[in-house]
C-alpha cells in the first residue's frame, strides 16, 4: 500500500500499446485496484489480491472510482491546472465503446498489479522465484528480506517515470488560455486544506502507536499512516471538487 501509486506507471505504455483505445485513467485505476479497498476499511482482507476477485469486488470498485474520476476529479483538476482534453462522447456508439474500453482497461490494469505483486511479495501472492524472494540481503548494518527490497525499490524507481509522463501529458494538452486567478486561488486553498486534514488524520493515528512498536513493524505502520493521510486528504479534496463544480456551473469561477 505505501507505494500503490507506483503501479500506475504501467498505464501510459499500456494505453499506447492499445492505440489509445483503452482510457489511460481507467488503466491507472485498474493498476491500483487491489489496494484501493484499504481506503475504506481497517480490516486486512487479502481477497482483492486474488485472481478470483478480478470481477468482484475489484471491477465494481474500479467502476466506482472511474465514476468519481470522470464526473468529479477530472473536470475540477483540469480546470485547476488548465488542461483541455475532451472525451468526445457525442454519440451512443462512442459512449458504449468508451464504457467497454473502461471495463477492459480496469481488468488489464488489475492483472498487472497482481503480476507485479506476485513477483515482489513472498506470501500468498507470489507465483515464482519463492526461494529468491525469501533470501535476506545485508544493506549497511541492517538485514532485509529480498522481497521487501524489491517492493520498495521497484516502487521508488517507478515514481520519477510517473512524474515525467504526467508532465508530458500536461504539456501536450495544456490550454492556451491561462487559468484565472480565482480558480488558481481556489485550487491552492483546497490543496492546502486537503493536506492539512490528511496530516491531522496521520497524527491522530500515529499518536496511539508506541515508537518501539512502530520501529518493529515499520513497513506496516508506514503503510497505515499513508492510508490514514490519504483518507483525510481525499475526503476534503472530494468535497472541495464538488463545491468547485457547483460554483463553476453557476459561473462564479470565471
Amino acid at each position: 500500500m505505501p507505494f500503490t501509486l507506483s503501479h500506475a506507471v504501467l498505464a501510459p505504455p499500456l494505453a499506447k500499446l492499445s492505440g489509445q483505445r483503452l482510457p489511460i485513467a481507467a488503466l491507472a485505476i485498474g493498476t491500483m485496484l487491489p489496494d484501493l479497498h484499504r481506503l475504506f476499511t481497517l480490516r486486512h482482507d487479502p481477497t482483492p489480491h486474488l485472481w478470483s476477485a478480478l470481477l468482484y469486488p475489484n471491477l465494481l470498485l474500479g467502476l466506482v472510482f472511474c465514476a468519481l474520476w470522470y464526473l468529479l476529479y477530472r473536470p475540477a483538476l483540469y480546470r485547476f491546472v488548465g488542461v483541455h482534453h475532451p472525451l468526445n462522447l457525442n454519440t451512443i456508439k462512442s459512449v458504449l465503446g468508451f464504457v467497454c474500453g473502461l471495463i477492459l482497461a480496469l481488468l488489464i490494469g488489475n492483472a498487472t498489479h497482481l503480476i507485479w505483486d506476485g513477483l515482489t511479495h513472498h506470501d500468498f501472492r507470489s507465483f515464482a522465484f519463492q526461494d529468491f524472494l525469501a533470501q535476506s540481503v545485508q544493506l549497511g548494518t541492517g538485514i532485509y528480506p529480498m522481497h521487501r527490497i524489491l517492493q520498495i525499490g521497484s516502487s521508488i524507481l517507478a515514481l520519477p517515470f510517473l512524474l515525467w509522463m504526467s508532465l508530458h501529458y500536461y504539456k501536450k494538452h495544456q490550454q492556451i488560455k491561462p487559468v484565472s486567478i480565482k480558480v488558481r486561488g481556489y485550487a491552492v486553498g483546497l490543496i492546502t486544506l486537503s493536506v492539512a486534514l490528511g496530516c491531522f488524520s496521520h497524527w491522530d493515528y500515529a499518536r496511539h502507536i508506541p515508537d518501539a512498536l512502530w520501529q518493529e513493524e515499520l513497513y506496516y505502520f508506514t503503510g497505515r499512516a499513508i492510508n490514514e493521510f490519504s483518507q483525510g486528504a481525499l475526503l476534503m479534496f472530494s468535497l472541495g471538487c464538488l463545491l468547485f463544480l457547483f460554483l463553476d456551473r453557476q459561473r462564479q469561477m470565471k
